[in-house]
Parts: structure tokens; C-alpha cells; sequence
């Protein structure tokens, strides 16, 4: 009599193998960067449309020919209903985006997301953002670096946001190229170098006055306030407006040569 087949029980590995199938089919792979340009026209009049001027750097035929399949998208909002329309359909067409860089007006109460001049609270920011489900936020916006602020962030995207960078303080656009320098970091590294990201925030410091913070998730959790209480205070101390240390120096040094004369 023939002995019945049994189905051999799959291993572990290749249950995995197969979860991580069908994962991958959920959910495609991230796109690169999306940029938001908060209030365009507004930005534009100011000279601070940095998502544009970004987005141009990240677009000519030189950068394309060096990142061929990174996917940046930049959306420009106006309205509500137009940003909402915008990013429902930036989600539709795109998706997920590994990084996204917001470009605005704003304070610590919240950021002027469209020209009907009702600021948008960071915990709202966030929910915008959420469906992204960005790893990365970067913030060329004032006051957006301190520990509220993204701690508010951090509430609708803790499942998948790792870290922030912005100004705890009034950020100034002389005070902006650190973060073009760790976007494209992460984009043609796959990931920002720690000691390089610690040494360029240091010398944008030392050089412009310039202060730019990075969170982790788990600095803005319960048991963190009191830290990141000192953080805020110690940008605060030192928080003496911009500079430009090479002028600075051309002045002392021309002061210095009129005396000797």
C-alpha cells in the first residue's frame, strides 16, 4: 500500500523569504525626496523659494547624470484645498517618500502651510505629512528645531521617522546651505555620516551664526523633557542673530591696519 505524501513543513527562512514577498508587493520602494514649498508665492517675493531653487540644483543634467534613479518631486502650495488636492495626488502618482524637506514661514506655534495666513500646528504638520511615511525631515523654517515642535512631529510618524534637522532659532537663508549639504548627503550616500554632519552644523555656527539640531525619536519620548528642555535653553544662550564671520574678519583686519597707519 502506498504511504500517503506529506508536505514537507517550510522553514523558517523561507517563511520569512515569503513575508517579505508579499511586503515588497504592498508596499513599493520609497521615492527619494518630496519638497514643500510652503505659501510659494509669498516665499518667492521674499527671495526664500529654496524648494525651487533646490530642485533646480537636483534636476540639471549633471545631477541626473550622477543619480539616475533618485525621484525628487517638489509641490508648491497656495490653498488648503489646493494643498490638499496637490499631496493627494503627489501620494497617488509617487507614494511614499523617504525624505521630505519643508520650505516656509513659521514659529514655534506652528507653520504658515498656505496664503490664507492661519498657521498650521506642528502636530497638524505632521499628520499632512504622515502618509508619506518619511524616515528624514528637513525644516528650512524658524523655530521649527525646537524640542515642542518635534515632538509634535514626531507623534503622527513614530513608526517610521528617525530623524529631524532644523533652526531651533530665526533661521536666515545665509544659514541655509548645511541643509542642502545633508539632503544630498543622504541622497547619494544612502545616509548622513554622523562626524561629517556634527563638523558641517558646527562650522555653519561658527561661520553664519547659523544653528541647526538633529533629533532622534527617542529624544523627544516620555522620560526626555528635561534634556531636550536644556537643548532649547542652551540654543536660546546662544542664539546672538547671523554673521558673517569672513566679513567680520575683513573688518578687523582693515581696522587693524588703519591704527597701524
Amino acid at each position: 500500500m502506498p504511504r500517503a505524501s506529506r508536505n514537507k513543513p517550510t522553514s523558517k527562512s523561507a517563511r520569512g523569504k515569503e513575508r517579505g514577498d508579499r511586503l515588497r508587493q504592498r508596499k513599493p520602494r520609497r521615492k527619494d525626496l518630496l519638497i514643500i514649498e510652503c505659501n510659494s508665492t509669498k516665499l518667492a517675493a521674499d527671495g526664500m523659494d529654496l524648494g525651487t531653487a533646490f530642485a533646480r540644483l537636483t534636476n540639471n543634467d549633471f545631477a541626473r547624470a550622477l543619480r539616475p534613479h533618485k525621484r525628487i518631486v517638489l509641490v508648491r502650495t497656495s490653498s488648503v484645498d489646493r494643498l490638499m488636492r496637490d499631496l493627494a495626488e503627489t501620494f497617488d502618482e509617487h507614494g511614499r517618500f523617504r525624505s521630505i524637506l519643508i520650505v516656509g514661514h513659521s514659529n514655534q506655534a506652528g507653520l504658515e502651510l498656505t496664503s490664507d495666513s492661519v498657521l498650521c500646528s506642528w502636530r497638524g504638520v505632521g499628520n499632512w505629512l504622515q502618509p508619506f511615511e518619511p524616515e528624514y525631515v528637513f525644516l528650512a523654517a524658524c523655530e521649527a528645531g525646537k524640542s515642542a515642535v518635534v515632538r509634535d512631529l514626531f507623534v503622527p510618524m513614530k513608526k517610521t521617522l528617525h530623524q529631524v534637522y532644523a533652526s531651533p532659532t530665526t533661521l536666515h537663508i545665509t544659514q541655509t546651505p548645511p541643509l542642502a549639504v545633508l539632503i544630498l548627503m543622504l541622497l547619494y550616500n544612502g545616509k548622513i555620516d554622523e562626524t561629517h554632519s556634527g563638523a558641517l552644523r558646527l562650522g555653519n555656527y561658527i561661520l553664519t551664526g547659523g544653528q541647526l539640531f538633529r533629533w532622534r525619536r527617542e529624544e523627544t519620548g516620555p522620560g526626555e523633557e528635561i534634556t531636550a528642555a536644556s537643548c532649547d535653553a542652551i540654543s536660546s544662550l546662544f542664539d546672538q542673530g547671523v554673521w558673517d564671520l569672513a566679513e567680520l574678519l575683513a573688518s578687523a583686519v582693515s581696522r587693524l591696519q588703519r591704527t597701524n597707519h
